[in-house]
C-alpha cells in the first residue's frame, strides 16, 4: 500500500498543487495494480475510481459551511 507523507509545500505554494498530483498518481497506480492482481479489469476500477472521485468532489462543494484550510501546518 502507497505511504503517504505531509506536504512539503505550504498551503498558498503552486509546488503544492505539483506534489499533491504526483502523489495522487502514485496512490491511484498503486490501488489500480492491486486491484488487477485481485482479478478486478483495469477498466471497471478505473471507472469506479473516477465515479467516487466525483461523488467526493460533490459532497465537497456542497457541504455546507466549508472552510478551505491546509490538513497540516505547512
Amino acid at each position: 500500500m502507497t505511504n503517504i507523507g505531509s506536504a512539503k509545500y505550504s498551503a498558498e505554494d503552486m509546488g503544492r498543487w505539483r506534489e499533491c498530483e504526483a502523489v495522487s498518481k502514485v496512490a491511484v497506480t498503486d490501488v489500480v495494480r492491486r486491484a488487477v492482481a485481485a482479478g478486478w479489469r483495469e477498466v471497471e476500477i478505473a471507472h469506479h475510481l473516477a465515479e467516487a472521485a466525483d461523488i467526493y468532489v460533490i459532497y465537497l462543494a456542497t457541504k455546507p459551511k466549508r472552510r478551505l484550510m491546509a490538513a497540516n501546518s505547512n
